[in-house]
Protein backbone atom coordinates (compact mmCIF):
# COMPACT_ATOMS: atom_id res chain seq x y z
CA UNK A 1 0.00 0.00 0.00
CA UNK A 2 1.48 3.38 -0.99
CA UNK A 3 2.19 5.66 1.96
CA UNK A 4 1.13 9.31 1.86
CA UNK A 5 3.03 11.61 4.21
CA UNK A 6 1.60 15.10 4.65
CA UNK A 7 2.32 18.22 6.65
CA UNK A 8 -0.17 18.36 9.49
CA UNK A 9 -2.62 21.24 9.67
CA UNK A 10 -5.21 22.52 12.14
CA UNK A 11 -7.79 20.45 10.24
CA UNK A 12 -5.94 17.29 11.34
CA UNK A 13 -6.30 18.08 15.03
CA UNK A 14 -9.09 15.53 15.66
CA UNK A 15 -6.98 12.73 14.16
CA UNK A 16 -3.97 13.81 16.24
CA UNK A 17 -6.02 13.73 19.44
CA UNK A 18 -7.52 10.36 18.50
CA UNK A 19 -4.03 8.88 18.20
CA UNK A 20 -2.95 10.48 21.48
CA UNK A 21 -6.02 9.08 23.26
CA UNK A 22 -4.63 5.56 22.87
CA UNK A 23 -1.13 6.32 24.19
CA UNK A 24 -0.17 5.60 27.81
CA UNK A 25 -3.80 4.94 28.80
CA UNK A 26 -4.79 8.45 27.80
CA UNK A 27 -1.97 10.13 29.77
CA UNK A 28 -0.06 11.17 26.65
CA UNK A 29 1.45 14.65 26.62
CA UNK A 30 0.82 15.06 22.88
CA UNK A 31 -2.66 16.46 23.45
CA UNK A 32 -1.17 19.37 25.42
CA UNK A 33 1.47 20.32 22.82
CA UNK A 34 -0.19 19.51 19.48
CA UNK A 35 -1.64 23.01 18.99
CA UNK A 36 1.76 24.57 19.66
CA UNK A 37 3.49 22.24 17.20
CA UNK A 38 0.89 23.05 14.54
CA UNK A 39 1.61 26.78 14.87
CA UNK A 40 5.34 26.88 15.66
CA UNK A 41 7.41 27.75 12.58
CA UNK A 42 10.34 25.81 14.05
CA UNK A 43 8.21 22.64 14.03
CA UNK A 44 7.88 20.36 11.03
CA UNK A 45 4.91 18.23 12.05
CA UNK A 46 4.09 15.40 9.62
CA UNK A 47 1.74 12.45 9.49
CA UNK A 48 0.95 9.31 7.52
CA UNK A 49 -2.48 9.53 5.92
CA UNK A 50 -4.65 6.50 5.15
CA UNK A 51 -8.21 6.82 3.81
CA UNK A 52 -8.20 10.58 4.51
CA UNK A 53 -7.21 10.07 8.18
CA UNK A 54 -3.86 10.61 9.89
CA UNK A 55 -2.81 7.31 11.47
CA UNK A 56 0.83 8.00 12.40
CA UNK A 57 2.78 11.15 13.09
CA UNK A 58 6.03 12.70 14.29
CA UNK A 59 7.52 16.15 14.80
CA UNK A 60 10.91 17.59 13.87
CA UNK A 61 11.59 20.73 15.91
CA UNK A 62 14.54 23.01 15.18
CA UNK A 63 16.34 24.11 18.35
CA UNK A 64 19.63 25.82 19.21
CA UNK A 65 19.25 28.25 16.28
CA UNK A 66 18.61 25.38 13.90
CA UNK A 67 21.81 23.52 14.75
CA UNK A 68 19.84 20.61 16.21
CA UNK A 69 16.82 18.84 14.80
CA UNK A 70 14.86 17.45 17.74
CA UNK A 71 12.65 14.47 16.87
CA UNK A 72 9.64 13.93 19.11
CA UNK A 73 6.08 12.72 19.36
CA UNK A 74 6.39 9.62 17.18
CA UNK A 75 2.98 7.95 17.42
CA UNK A 76 1.05 5.28 15.52
CA UNK A 77 -2.64 4.54 15.99
CA UNK A 78 -3.04 1.03 17.53
CA UNK A 79 -5.12 -0.17 14.58
CA UNK A 80 -2.27 0.64 12.17
CA UNK A 81 0.77 -0.68 14.03
CA UNK A 82 2.97 -3.30 12.43
CA UNK A 83 2.62 -1.75 8.98
CA UNK A 84 5.94 0.09 8.93
CA UNK A 85 4.43 3.56 9.38
CA UNK A 86 6.74 4.45 12.28
CA UNK A 87 9.74 3.63 10.10
CA UNK A 88 8.30 5.67 7.21
CA UNK A 89 7.72 8.79 9.29
CA UNK A 90 11.10 8.47 11.02
CA UNK A 91 13.01 8.28 7.74
CA UNK A 92 10.94 11.12 6.34
CA UNK A 93 11.90 13.37 9.25
CA UNK A 94 15.57 12.39 8.90
CA UNK A 95 15.44 13.37 5.22
CA UNK A 96 13.67 16.60 6.17
CA UNK A 97 16.42 17.44 8.65
CA UNK A 98 19.07 16.81 6.01
CA UNK A 99 17.23 19.10 3.59
CA UNK A 100 16.99 21.83 6.22
CA UNK A 101 20.75 21.60 6.79
CA UNK A 102 20.71 20.92 10.54
CA UNK A 103 24.01 19.71 11.94
CA UNK A 104 22.64 16.87 14.04
CA UNK A 105 19.53 14.94 14.96
CA UNK A 106 18.59 14.10 18.54
CA UNK A 107 15.78 12.47 20.44
CA UNK A 108 15.21 10.61 23.70
CA UNK A 109 13.37 7.43 24.52
CA UNK A 110 13.15 4.89 27.33
CA UNK A 111 15.67 2.06 27.39
CA UNK A 112 12.63 -0.23 27.66
CA UNK A 113 11.21 1.01 24.36
CA UNK A 114 12.90 -1.57 22.15
CA UNK A 115 10.84 -0.58 19.09
CA UNK A 116 11.95 3.05 19.38
CA UNK A 117 15.58 2.06 19.89
CA UNK A 118 15.43 -0.19 16.83
CA UNK A 119 13.95 2.66 14.78
CA UNK A 120 16.79 4.91 15.93
CA UNK A 121 19.39 2.37 14.86
CA UNK A 122 17.71 1.95 11.46
CA UNK A 123 17.75 5.73 11.01
CA UNK A 124 21.46 5.95 11.85
CA UNK A 125 21.18 7.37 15.37
CA UNK A 126 23.50 6.12 18.12
CA UNK A 127 23.33 6.17 21.91
CA UNK A 128 25.08 9.24 23.29
CA UNK A 129 24.02 9.28 26.95
CA UNK A 130 21.85 7.42 29.46
CA UNK A 131 20.21 8.92 32.55
CA UNK A 132 18.00 7.38 35.23
CA UNK A 133 14.39 8.49 35.69
CA UNK A 134 12.34 8.02 38.85
CA UNK A 135 8.73 8.92 39.60
CA UNK A 136 6.80 8.78 42.86
CA UNK A 137 3.24 9.70 43.84
CA UNK A 138 2.40 11.04 47.30
CA UNK A 139 5.95 10.91 48.72
CA UNK A 140 6.64 11.70 52.33
CA UNK A 141 9.35 14.29 53.13
CA UNK A 142 12.92 13.03 52.91
CA UNK A 143 15.88 14.40 54.86
CA UNK A 144 18.79 16.26 53.34
CA UNK A 145 22.36 15.06 53.93
CA UNK A 146 23.73 16.25 57.27
CA UNK A 147 25.94 19.35 57.21
CA UNK A 148 25.49 19.79 53.48
CA UNK A 149 26.05 23.35 52.16
CA UNK A 150 22.99 25.52 51.80
CA UNK A 151 21.15 25.13 48.50
CA UNK A 152 20.17 28.43 46.94
CA UNK A 153 18.20 29.59 43.94
CA UNK A 154 20.34 30.76 41.03
CA UNK A 155 19.85 32.62 37.77
CA UNK A 156 20.74 31.05 34.41
CA UNK A 157 23.67 33.47 34.19
CA UNK A 158 25.12 32.30 37.51
CA UNK A 159 24.61 28.64 36.63
CA UNK A 160 26.43 29.21 33.35
CA UNK A 161 29.40 30.85 35.11
CA UNK A 162 29.61 27.95 37.55
CA UNK A 163 29.46 25.37 34.78
CA UNK A 164 32.15 27.18 32.79
CA UNK A 165 34.44 26.75 35.81
CA UNK A 166 33.49 23.03 36.04
CA UNK A 167 33.37 21.88 32.39
CA UNK A 168 33.14 18.17 33.23
CA UNK A 169 30.27 18.57 35.71
CA UNK A 170 27.54 17.79 33.12
CA UNK A 171 28.01 14.40 31.38
CA UNK A 172 28.38 14.74 27.62
CA UNK A 173 27.85 18.50 28.15
CA UNK A 174 24.14 17.89 27.50
CA UNK A 175 21.58 19.35 29.90
CA UNK A 176 18.80 16.78 30.21
CA UNK A 177 15.39 18.09 31.22
CA UNK A 178 11.82 16.91 30.70
CA UNK A 179 13.04 14.16 28.29
CA UNK A 180 14.81 16.81 26.20
CA UNK A 181 18.47 17.79 25.79
CA UNK A 182 20.33 21.03 25.12
CA UNK A 183 24.06 21.76 25.08
CA UNK A 184 25.54 23.78 27.93
CA UNK A 185 25.37 27.43 26.87
CA UNK A 186 23.98 30.63 28.36
CA UNK A 187 21.33 30.81 25.65
CA UNK A 188 20.13 27.28 26.40
CA UNK A 189 20.15 27.81 30.15
CA UNK A 190 18.04 30.91 29.63
CA UNK A 191 15.67 28.86 27.49
CA UNK A 192 15.34 26.23 30.22
CA UNK A 193 15.00 29.01 32.79
CA UNK A 194 11.82 30.31 31.14
CA UNK A 195 9.84 27.75 33.15
CA UNK A 196 12.42 26.02 35.39
CA UNK A 197 13.81 27.05 38.77
CA UNK A 198 17.57 26.53 39.25
CA UNK A 199 19.06 25.51 42.62
CA UNK A 200 22.78 25.22 43.34
CA UNK A 201 25.11 24.35 46.21
CA UNK A 202 28.83 25.18 46.38
CA UNK A 203 31.80 23.68 48.14
CA UNK A 204 35.03 25.64 48.25
CA UNK A 205 33.40 28.08 45.84
CA UNK A 206 32.93 25.38 43.23
CA UNK A 207 29.67 23.89 42.01
CA UNK A 208 28.85 20.78 44.04
CA UNK A 209 25.24 20.13 43.03
CA UNK A 210 22.69 21.54 40.63
CA UNK A 211 19.00 20.94 40.05
CA UNK A 212 16.35 22.57 37.91
CA UNK A 213 12.65 21.82 38.03
CA UNK A 214 9.20 22.98 36.95
CA UNK A 215 5.51 22.01 37.24
CA UNK A 216 5.04 19.36 34.53
CA UNK A 217 1.39 19.14 33.46
CA UNK A 218 -0.21 15.89 32.36
CA UNK A 219 -3.86 15.05 31.71
CA UNK A 220 -4.33 13.37 35.12
CA UNK A 221 -2.00 15.37 37.40
CA UNK A 222 0.75 17.99 37.58
CA UNK A 223 4.17 16.65 38.52
CA UNK A 224 7.16 18.51 39.88
CA UNK A 225 9.67 17.44 37.24
CA UNK A 226 13.35 18.07 37.94
CA UNK A 227 16.88 17.08 37.00
CA UNK A 228 19.75 16.61 39.46
CA UNK A 229 23.50 16.71 38.87
CA UNK A 230 25.83 16.26 41.84
CA UNK A 231 29.45 15.60 42.73
CA UNK A 232 28.52 12.91 45.27
CA UNK A 233 25.59 11.20 47.02
CA UNK A 234 25.31 13.93 49.68
CA UNK A 235 24.65 16.51 46.98
CA UNK A 236 22.23 14.20 45.21
CA UNK A 237 20.24 13.48 48.38
CA UNK A 238 20.15 17.15 49.36
CA UNK A 239 18.87 18.25 45.96
CA UNK A 240 16.33 15.41 46.06
CA UNK A 241 15.12 16.62 49.44
CA UNK A 242 15.03 20.24 48.26
CA UNK A 243 12.88 19.43 45.24
CA UNK A 244 10.52 17.17 47.18
CA UNK A 245 10.00 20.12 49.53
CA UNK A 246 9.39 22.50 46.62
CA UNK A 247 6.76 20.12 45.25
CA UNK A 248 5.02 19.93 48.63
CA UNK A 249 5.07 23.72 49.05
CA UNK A 250 3.45 24.09 45.63
CA UNK A 251 0.74 21.60 46.48
CA UNK A 252 2.01 18.99 44.02
CA UNK A 253 1.64 15.39 45.16
CA UNK A 254 3.94 13.78 42.59
CA UNK A 255 7.58 14.18 41.59
CA UNK A 256 9.61 12.89 38.66
CA UNK A 257 13.39 13.09 38.78
CA UNK A 258 16.05 12.69 36.05
CA UNK A 259 19.51 11.97 37.44
CA UNK A 260 22.86 10.35 36.76
CA UNK A 261 22.78 6.56 36.88
CA UNK A 262 25.65 6.50 39.41
CA UNK A 263 23.12 7.55 42.09
CA UNK A 264 20.65 4.71 41.55
CA UNK A 265 21.96 2.74 44.55
CA UNK A 266 21.60 5.84 46.71
CA UNK A 267 18.00 6.34 45.56
CA UNK A 268 17.06 2.73 46.41
CA UNK A 269 17.81 3.46 50.08
CA UNK A 270 15.28 6.30 50.23
CA UNK A 271 12.04 5.58 52.09
CA UNK A 272 9.34 7.51 50.25
CA UNK A 273 6.54 6.05 52.36
CA UNK A 274 4.59 4.88 49.30
CA UNK A 275 4.69 2.04 46.79
CA UNK A 276 3.45 4.26 43.96
CA UNK A 277 6.83 4.46 42.27
CA UNK A 278 8.35 3.70 38.88
CA UNK A 279 11.81 3.69 37.34
CA UNK A 280 13.29 3.66 33.86
CA UNK A 281 16.28 5.00 31.93
CA UNK A 282 16.26 7.86 29.46
CA UNK A 283 18.46 7.28 26.39
CA UNK A 284 19.70 10.24 24.36
CA UNK A 285 20.19 9.27 20.70
CA UNK A 286 22.13 11.33 18.21
CA UNK A 287 23.25 11.44 14.59
CA UNK A 288 25.59 13.94 12.98
CA UNK A 289 24.29 15.16 9.62
CA UNK A 290 26.29 18.22 8.57
CA UNK A 291 29.14 20.28 10.01
CA UNK A 292 29.19 24.07 10.14
CA UNK A 293 26.26 24.28 7.78
CA UNK A 294 23.77 27.06 8.21
CA UNK A 295 20.23 25.65 8.42
CA UNK A 296 17.84 26.52 5.63
CA UNK A 297 14.89 28.59 6.71
CA UNK A 298 11.72 26.80 5.80
CA UNK A 299 9.03 28.75 3.96
CA UNK A 300 6.36 26.17 4.79
CA UNK A 301 3.35 27.15 6.81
Amino acid sequence: MPVTIKKLLDSDRDDILEISRHIWDGHDYLSSVADKWLQDQNCHFYGVEVDSHVVALGNLRLVEDGITGWMEGLRVHPEHRGKGFANEITHYLVAKAEHLGVQRLRYTTSNRNTASLKLAEMAGLSRALEMAVFGVINPKPIPSAEKYPQIKKASPERVYRLLKNSPSFIPYKALIYDWKALDVSLQNLEEIGKNHEFNVALRKRKLDSLSFGYPRPEPVRVWWGFTVYAADSDGFMSQLSRNATIASERGLSSVICIFETKFEKTLKKVDWGTKEQWRTHLVLLERQLHTQTKPKRSQER
